[in-house]
């Protein structure tokens, strides 16, 4: 028994890297990765980040939930069809048209699992399950939802306010502001049971939502999870983490309502519909929020705000911090992006900025420079004459 298990899931495993969501993520994640350096260049003349940033997020933090969540599937015995996770996967591909924005799996499992209902009751089935029970699949597909669900706002806390992509914009008084992009895809791969294959049952219970299947297999089924969100009030940390908190709370009431749909099979349709609104409803209730309140990275009345860090920079290594703002450099004040860096010129060698942090708090930061190379510290300002290309502008372009 042991050993037919470890084959089955050695098997599963592979299956992963056979699937063609397993590479479109990367793909699509290329892509994306490709118009965020368009943009990028069109408005700072530079990139912050390469055309593989976005790639680089898609699996290593995913990787240790995906692994819970396969715990948690094959203990229960969570089991869907083969031709089902195929629809889900297309659906995928169909939400992907519009980027990371609307890979939330709230959206994705939900928008399936309605079409699968809708489908049903009008009698054109496209999806087989002959032998199996339609309100157990349904409830299998509410639970994935929710555990997937819960796992974006998890993912959001955890990394999803990192690495944001700067970009200009223009306020209603014409002046020259800085709006952060934050946006991730992760791919989440997760072990589910097959009902087919040559496993038998090991416990008398398993799967729990037995549907009629006596034998099983394992597949390690790529989910994608992705979000993109606009911030200009406040730093990208407070609002992205504000969204995960909300959507992790909309994922916790998705799952019991998924787990009630055990004795009342209609739950799980209300869950689903639940999930697909909230998600609606959080991303209106951040842009609601956003569109009434002032922008965040303006111009400063007195000392210049960073907007923007470039890795593998000296301003990397000073431990800058977006949302600072730069108020003395070698001693000189300075309240414009030129007179930044003609008070840099005053060293060569090595710069000693005076900051305000995010918290108010005045600190120092300071490091060494090559000479004649001031322009390489690396940073985007905010600055009402952003749209010149400044120094360091031409020197990462």
């Amino acid at each position: 028994m042991l050993q037919e298990w470890l084959l089955e899931l050695l098997a599963g495993f592979g299956k992963l890297f056979i699937h063609p969501i397993f590479y479109f993520s990367f793909l699509l994640a290329f892509v994306v990765g490709m118009f965020r350096v368009s943009r990028e260049r069109k408005d700072f003349h530079t990139r912050v980040y390469d055309i593989y940033q976005e790639v680089r997020y898609i699996l290593p933090s995913s990787l240790l939930i995906g692994l819970l969540l396969s715990i948690i599937a094959v203990g229960f015995g969570l089991t869907l069809p083969l031709e089902l996770l195929n629809f889900i996967a297309a659906v995928t591909i169909v939400l992907s048209a519009g980027g990371f924005r609307l890979l939330s799996p709230a959206w994705i499992i939900g928008l399936a699992l309605l079409i699968f209902v809708v489908s049903e009751k009008i009698g054109y089935s496209f999806i087989p399950y002959e032998g199996l029970s339609f309100n157990k699949i349904l409830m299998t597909m509410a639970i994935m939802l929710a555990l997937l669900f819960i796992t974006e706002g998890l993912l959001m806390l955890k990394q999803g306010w990192q690495g944001t992509s700067p970009r200009l914009a223009e306020s209603p008084r014409g002046l020259k502001v800085g709006v952060q992009l934050a946006q991730r895809l992760w791919l989440v791969p997760m072990f589910l049971v097959l009902p087919t294959g040559e496993l038998t049952s090991p416990w008398p219970w398993w799967p729990v939502v037995s549907i009629g299947s006596e034998t099983y297999s394992f597949i390690w089924f790529p989910f994608l999870v992705g979000f993109a969100q606009l911030v200009k009030s406040t730093l990208p940390e407070l609002a992205v983490k504000a969204t995960g908190k909300n959507i992790i709370a909309a994922g916790v009431v998705t799952l019991l309502l998924a787990i009630a749909a055990y004795w009342v099979p209609l739950l799980a349709v209300v869950s689903a519909i639940f999930a697909f609104i909230s998600r609606i409803w959080i991303s209106w209730r951040h842009h609601a929020y956003e569109k009434d309140r002032h922008y965040f990275f303006t111009p400063q009345p007195k000392g210049v705000m960073i907007l923007g860090i470039l890795p593998y920079t000296p301003a990397k290594k000073m431990d800058l911090k977006i949302g600072e703002i730069i108020y003395k450099v070698n001693g000189i004040e300075v309240n414009t992006e030129n007179e930044f860096y003609k008070a840099l010129q005053k060293n060569a060698a090595y710069c000693k900025l005076e900051v305000v942090d995010v918290n108010g708090q005045n600190r120092f930061a300071q490091g060494s420079l090559y000479e004649g190379q001031h322009y390489e510290l690396g940073l985007i300002l905010v600055d009402e004459d952003k749209e010149l290309m400044t120094e360091e502008n031409e020197r990462y372009s």
